[in-house]
């Protein structure tokens, strides 16, 4: 038996190296010996590490760590021991040094963007690495403005970002996932446009458009997989995309970052802790980002904080190992925005919007380590989120005229009081987003034949329900002179619980040197306990989904080894409404029957008559995309190159459409009633009247937008060639988006059409579908350089948009009928388009506006460096634009000239860790 004691004589020294797949030293990997005692210590830069002395005994060796597979080795000492340690990579390990995203090797078109390459890229929020993606291109952050995700879809003509908010399904449509829980926006209500005429603030409104980028930091990140084409059915509520955020774990020395750009400073700190005898990690971040909308003014910004702490404690023994990981988050945005009081009257107008959210999550996994066990491994997890949100504005009102008083929240007609000239109007916005996740899934494992599979079955609960106050403010100053909706207490909307099932078989089979991978999954969704007015009530909606590959047999071209794979995916991706889609304001239309204005107060009168119009939409249906994609893999001496083609298919995206109804009301006569002879107030029966009837509009959610989408994706990586240590990557796409207004029509009404002294007696009725496609081709070449014996990580990266377009689809301008103030519709023909009456309800469209603009090359080169210090510490710098060529290009006749607007944009960052 050995010696197990403690006696000095008996200790022994234990150290060792550790290397990756490439046989370079990897350093600040924590390595945990475990046996009389148990002992932790750090790999240097080198991968070298010293535990010293130790008693002789059994010792378990364990290296954890989310880019390496699990290491775990039992040794006895009883002599000095070196130990040479190879870990193998898991599929996060792209390279040494992967300064731009990868194409995993799944089954379908993924992105995977690493530590290293978020490190390199420098970015401010989760937008920023959009760029990395086939078909993205760097842009200037903009913080100040709710950040969209618009996957495989074409940027306008001018190579702006499609900004459309009947077409929000593509960014409402990309999930995000935070270590396997889903950040669910359905019942965020947080909006103030609706109060207000004319909204300073709609570009930070993200009700209905799914998550705001800007919002996340990429600092607690450490691996992100985008998945561009048909995700598992273990992944639903969606229809765009899925984006799986992987966070740090285990231990780290003291991390801390600062950058700071033309716009924005962001400063961040890390840790990670490990305790070895009870088998457990800590992570702890902390980052704050400010951001100027113009770095020369104070008067608009934004600010964010995001914390969390993260811990995961495991249970190992011969016969399955138990995980626990559990995490408390918490974030606050804040906008804010006032007058500045050199520019004009409004000294007092406002405007600060409050996110504070609060999050807990647990997940619970089990992995069985009989090799042969039917059951492999099963997962629960939760997570709950609480948002305290918060809208204060306050704006300076001022009526031009006599302006009557609309307050009313009852529908009928009733004597009005009058405007207050002037006052400053304060409205809150109370919005408290609750909501509850919980999945469950087993994943099982067994042969049949030759064939092999692996299945997944699991359950998953969403509930949404928003608690807040809503839109709170004074009735008798509201925040403009006229307003079509009354506020209403947001905790009275009832909540929404998506219950969904999914089931999922991986099979594989090995043929002759041929690998065959598909996997056949179905998932079904379904609100359960809603109103049964509601279509989408009680109803399940089922999504298919398959993927193949096959990988054929490697092929020697001399000395290497051609390896080559095909692949093909289709399925269904359904989207369910949010809360506010479901659930929309009632819509209030205030006529004013009697102005009556005299000087005296006393003898003033007013009356209104209120009409009140549920907008709800009880046959609104989920959105579902319909994703087609081929795919191909080649891979050669380290040269990889991947090609997608593929082809979307939405034709029931959520828009807001305009609806008409006619309104009755009365018109009184003022001159009936002489204001000279009044001896007291007069009375609504004093005065005569006419009987007027006018269309007024009023909007409301349908599935009446179609999205399409179809392109190419391409990228090659080379090998790090050798001698000059540099990698070349190209990697771009085609991309072609139309847009089409599914539904016949109204135009939006206007006071402007008058018949015979009467407004607004006949509406137009149109089947032109207001639609539109854009295209886009461009190739990003980054050609980067590690220079491990200097520290230097160098990159440049040419970004080349070869060319965009935009075309309108044809619109006649003719309404196919109409419709009369008396409610009977007709066709509109050639006699009506000459008719006085009618000829109004046709619109005249230059040709000019149908044509084809295509906008040619624009081309931008951009720089990013980072020098390292002995592994403690780096400073990065990027420059964006350091050279652009956009010619001056001619359209329809036009000469536009594009120069003077490519100014470079700097940044510089320093990460230091102790």
């Amino acid at each position: 038996m050995p010696n197990v004691g403690y006696s000095q004589q008996n200790d022994v020294t234990l150290k060792g190296n550790v290397n990756d797949n490439t046989q370079r030293g990897v350093d600040s990997l924590v390595v945990i010996a475990k046996g009389v005692k148990t002992f932790t210590t750090y790999t240097d830069a080198k991968g070298k590490f010293n535990f010293g002395l130790v008693p002789q005994g059994n010792y378990q060796i364990t290296i954890s760590h989310i880019n390496f597979k699990n290491y775990h080795s039992s040794i006895y000492l009883n002599t000095d021991k070196h130990l040479n340690i190879n870990l193998e990579s898991t599929n996060r390990v792209l390279n040494e040094v992967y300064i731009t995203a990868s194409e995993a090797r799944g089954l379908t078109s993924t992105s995977v963007i690493d530590r290293k390459a978020m490190q390199h890229l420098q970015p401010s929020s989760f937008t920023d690495l959009l760029e990395l993606l086939p078909g993205g291109r760097s842009v200037d952050p903009n913080l100040t403005g709710m950040n969209q995700i618009r996957l495989r879809e074409a940027r306008n003509s001018n190579g702006s970002a499609v900004q459309n908010s009947d077409y929000d399904i593509s960014s409402l449509g990309t999930a995000f996932l935070i270590d396997g829980a889903p950040i669910n926006t359905s019942a965020n209500l947080q909006n103030s446009s609706v109060f207000t005429q004319t909204d300073p603030n709609y570009y930070r409104n993200s009700v209905n458009k799914g998550v705001d980028m800007r919002s996340l930091s990429t600092d607690q990140i450490e691996r992100v997989e985008v998945v561009r084409g048909i995700p598992s059915v273990e992944y639903g509520d969606l229809t765009s995309g899925l984006i799986k955020v992987i966070r740090k774990k285990g231990a780290s020395p003291y991390s801390f970052r600062i950058k700071t750009d033309g716009f924005s400073k962001l400063y961040s700190v890390s840790k990670g802790f490990t305790i070895p005898e009870k088998n457990l990690m800590v992570n702890a971040d902390l980052d704050f980002l400010n951001s100027k909308a113009d770095p020369t003014s104070n008067f608009e910004n934004y600010k964010r904080i995001n914390a969390s702490l993260r811990a995961e404690k495991y249970w190992d023994n011969s016969v399955r190992k138990l995980t626990w990981n559990t995490a408390f988050d918490y974030g606050t945005n804040v906008d804010n925005q006032r007058t500045d009081p050199d520019n004009g009257y409004a000294l007092t107008d406002s405007y600060k919007s409050t996110f504070n959210s609060y999050a807990l999550s647990n997940t619970l996994r089990g992995d069985f380590h009989a090799k042969n066990s039917f059951f492999k491994s099963f997962e629960i997890a939760t997570r709950f989120s609480y948002q305290k949100d918060r809208i204060e504005s306050v704006k300076w009102v001022q009526a031009r005229s006599v302006t009557v008083l609309f307050n009313s929240l009852e529908a009928g007609a009733h004597d009005a009081s009058y405007l207050t000239p002037s006052y400053a109007s304060e409205l809150l916005v109370d919005g408290q987003p609750l909501n509850a996740f919980i999945k469950g899934k087993v994943n099982l494992g067994f042969n049949i034949a030759a064939f092999r599979h692996k299945v997944v079955l699991g359950f998953e609960t969403n509930y949404s329900k928003n608690l807040g106050d809503g839109q709170i403010y004074d009735l008798d100053y509201p925040p403009t002179a006229t307003i079509s909706i009354r506020p209403r207490a947001y905790h009275d909307i009832p909540g929404m619980l998506n219950q969904a099932f999914f089931a999922e078989d991986l099979i594989i089979l090995k043929a002759n040197k041929h690998v065959f991978d598909l996997a056949l999954g179905l998932r079904g969704m379904s609100f359960l306990g809603m109103n049964q007015q509601y279509t989408i009530a009680n109803k399940f909606y089922l999504d298919p989904r398959a993927n193949l590959k096959w990988t054929l047999p490697e092929i020697s071209v001399g000395d290497d080894q051609l390896v080559m794979s095909f692949g093909a995916g289709y399925g269904l991706h359904t989207k369910m409404p949010t809360l506010h889609q479901l659930y929309p304001e009632k819509d209030y239309q205030d006529i004013v029957q009697l102005n009556y204005y005299h000087n005296n107060p006393e003898f003033r009168k007013a009356n209104v008559i209120t009409y009140i119009t549920d907008r709800t939409n009880f046959d609104l249906m989920p959105a579902v995309n319909k994703k087609f994609e081929l795919n191909t893999d080649v891979e050669l001496n380290g040269n990889r190159l991947t090609l997608t083609y593929f082809n979307e298919r939405l034709n029931d995206g959520f828009r807001s459409t305009t609806y008409a109804q006619r309104l009755d009301h009365k018109k009184y006569d003022n001159s009936s009633v002489d204001a000279a002879t009044l001896a007291s107030a007069p009375s609504i029966g004093d005065f005569d009247y006419t009987d007027a009837s006018q269309f007024y509009s009023y909007s409301t959610t349908t599935n009446g937008s179609t999205l399409n989408k179809e392109g190419v994706e391409m990228q090659f990586s080379s090998p790090r060639l050798p001698g000059i240590n540099t990698r070349f990557r190209l990697d771009g796409a085609w991309f072609k988006s139309t847009y089409i207004n599914t539904f016949p029509f109204y135009k939006p009404i206007t006071a402007t059409a008058v018949t015979d002294g009467k407004v607004l007696q006949y509406i137009g009725y149109y089947n032109d579908t207001d639609g539109y496609n854009l295209q886009q081709l461009n190739t990003n070449l980054t050609i980067d350089s590690y220079l491990p014996k200097l520290g230097l990580i160098l990159s440049t990266s040419l970004q080349n948009l070869w060319f965009s377009s935009k075309q309108n689809d044809f619109k006649s301008g003719t309404p196919v009928s109409y419709i009369g103030i008396d409610g009977i519709e007709k066709p509109y023909t050639e006699k009506s388009a000459i008719d006085p009456n009618l000829n109004h309800l046709k619109y005249s469209y230059a040709p000019s506006l149908f044509r084809k603009v295509t906008v040619p090359i624009d081309l931008q080169v951009n720089f990013k460096a980072t020098k390292e210090f002995k592994k403690k510490a780096s400073i990065s710098m990027f420059v964006n634009r350091l050279f652009t060529y956009t010619p001056d290009y001619t359209t329809n006749g036009v000469t536009v000239v594009r120069q003077g607007f490519n100014s470079p944009y700097f940044g510089i960052e320093l990460n230091v860790t102790l």
